[in-house]
């Protein structure tokens, strides 16, 4: 990699990424989020302008709290009319101001693509249609921790049909599992898709022993200690065991709610570090993100509540919308269903089961509902599952972005509840997140420059505060192999330096990273120029603008590129994407 003050007339190629490429985003590997340093020396006079590598860590912690909000009417249609001034929002009842606003959806304009192929599905029979950029990436998340085999072999069935159809060519489709035994990445490959589906299986539960326990009332009674679920699994352990009721009975039924609840609890938190990386993988993406999560709905302690919460803040960060398709459909508590195994449980026994059943279908409900209406989402649950699909594949027709900074919040780590309403509008519904937790601790000035850039990598779109070009070339080594160079030229003539001795001072950190033709990282650099100019040459290296080199081996194929710039002292972003096809 090559650093040096440039001009137009350089001799460098200073054109923009083809036209057609402009609005192409880059992404990052399904799993990562780091980028690798490259090498750099500087060739220019090193008291005024020197570099340093650097690795950079993504932070997730921030102090904007992105609120989602989805409007419909009284016929259930989402509204697209409302501007900022219509909203209302609160903070534990304290009105904010809403700093930042914007509107989204597959029914908003998107800025035109010259490159743009027509939207034709991909042939079901495995044709490759032509290459353009992806747009529109959607997850399929499967909870094989929770889901039955028979409500498993429903859903399958309806997403093959469903995907049967083809995707557009600019749409791009993952799989994976909360248990993450199961993982596609983002693919147009609709065979490997289908194969990969035909691979998932519930995960069993670990504790299959006679007499059994319900999930959700061992959960309860480790978490709450509920005597009276305790009474219930004592005269199960009774009836199966063909013992009389006694300490000891009860001792066994202790036992085997503390066994099967701990382990419920491992699985939840599990389940959820899961759907929080499956969420950083949608975040990478560049253009509409989707997740679908199919799943029966999971019982949620009190204790795994932060880490639910840490899945809506980085979806909403990223604007990730997550869909819930119910896999148990419309369905209703079998009050006969009994307990398996033991057919001398006593009638009001069976009642009593039947009454935690309604009580865990609830809350498993609630977590698909609050997961849903936190990202701009929707939760369904019907038994048309294919039609249920091919609806939750789409973005919403609107979704509102509402962004504010708390007052005087405090890192105390606690809950804050949070109320969005619309102006004097009558018969508008409003789906919005509920509130978020605040910070444990304050996010010091690095952890911030961290945060701003990894967030502009993963974003789709481009910035121009500093106004920045970029531009390719390549050469071939072999007829695999090539050597990649992306150029980057940074005006700086209107950055903000700092005064200090006899110099003027400022930090720029250039972020250059590349990624395949289905969003996958490739290589990726991070450079920190470090300007410090003296009086005498202020205005003339100013004119003259940063040219940047980065340098990559490859293979041949298609790439996509995204060039991020942000300096220290003004907060000023540049971010512009590119692309290039290496033969």
């Amino acid at each position: 990699m090559r650093i040096e003050w440039a001009g137009r007339e350089s001799g460098h190629n200073q054109e923009t990424a083809p036209p057609g490429l402009s609005r192409k985003e880059v992404v990052v590997h399904c799993l990562s989020f780091f980028l690798f340093a490259a090498a750099l020396s500087a060739q220019t006079q090193p008291a005024e302008v020197t570099t340093r590598e650097e690795t950079p860590t993504f932070q997730s912690r921030v102090s904007l709290v992105r609120v989602p909000v989805v409007i419909r009417d009284k016929q259930g249609h989402a509204v697209g009319n409302l501007q900022k001034q219509d909203f209302q929002l609160t903070d534990r009842g304290k009105p904010q101001y809403i700093s930042q606003f914007a509107l989204e959806g597959s029914a908003v304009p998107k800025p035109a693509d010259k490159s743009a192929q027509p939207e034709m599905p991909a042939s079901v029979t495995g044709e490759a249609p032509k290459l353009v950029a992806p747009t529109r990436f959607v997850a399929y998340v499967f909870d094989d921790l929770h889901m039955s085999q028979g409500d498993l072999d429903s859903v399958r069935a309806a997403a093959l049909k469903h995907i049967d159809k083809g995707v557009p060519p600019r749409e791009r489709i993952a799989l994976l599992t909360l248990s993450g035994r199961v993982l596609l990445s983002f693919t147009d490959d609709l065979a490997k898709f289908r194969e990969t589906l035909t691979k998932i299986t519930p995960v069993p539960p670990p504790f299959q022993g006679v007499p059994p326990a319900r999930l959700y009332m061992a959960e309860q009674f480790v978490m709450h200690n509920r005597d009276d679920i305790l009474q219930v699994q004592t005269a199960i352990t009774a009836s199966c065991l063909e013992l009389p009721l006694g300490v000891t009975t009860q001792q066994i039924a202790a036992a085997t709610l503390t066994q099967v609840g701990n382990e419920g609890l491992r699985r939840a938190n599990d389940a959820f570090r899961v759907l929080n990386t499956i969420t950083g993988l949608l975040a990478s993406m560049p253009g509409d993100r989707i997740m679908i999560l199919v799943s029966p709905g999971v019982y949620v302690p009190d204790e795994s509540e932060k880490r639910l919460n840490e899945v809506i803040d980085r979806a909403t960060r990223a604007g990730v919308v997550v869909n819930a398709l119910d896999a148990r459909g419309v369905s209703t508590v079998d009050v006969s269903g009994g307990v398996p195994g033991c057919s001398k449980v006593r009638a009001n026994i069976t009642q009593e089961l039947a009454k935690f059943d309604r009580e865990e279908a609830l809350f498993q409900g609630t977590v698909l509902d609050t997961l849903a209406a936190s990202t701009g989402g929707t939760r369904v649950a019907q038994n048309d599952f294919v039609a249920e699909f091919d609806r939750l594949a789409n973005p919403p027709e609107y979704i509102y972005y509402l962004g504010f900074y708390p007052k005087d919040l405090k890192p105390d780590g606690k809950f804050h509840d949070v109320k969005v309403t619309v102006g004097a509008a009558k018969g508008l519904t409003v789906t919005a997140r509920n509130g978020y937790w605040a910070p444990s601790q304050e996010e010091n000035a690095a952890a911030t420059a961290t945060r701003e850039i990894s967030e502009a990598v993963f974003s789709r779109d481009e910035m121009r505060d500093l106004p920045m070009e970029i531009s390719t070339d390549f050469y071939k080594t072999t007829e695999e192999d090539a050597k990649l160079r992306v150029v980057s030229h940074l005006d700086i003539g209107q950055i903000s330096l700092r005064k200090q001795d006899d110099r003027n001072r400022d930090d720029v950190t250039l972020v250059c990273a590349l990624f395949d033709r289905n969003g996958n990282f490739v290589k990726g650099s991070q450079t920190v120029v470090e300007i410090r100019l003296k009086d005498d040459s202020l205005q003339r290296q100013r004119s003259r603008g940063v040219t940047v080199d980065h340098e990559f081996d490859v293979k041949t194929g298609d790439y996509l590129i995204r060039v991020v710039a942000r300096d220290a002292e003004g907060r000023q972003m540049a971010a512009v994407n590119g692309g290039v096809e290496i033969p």
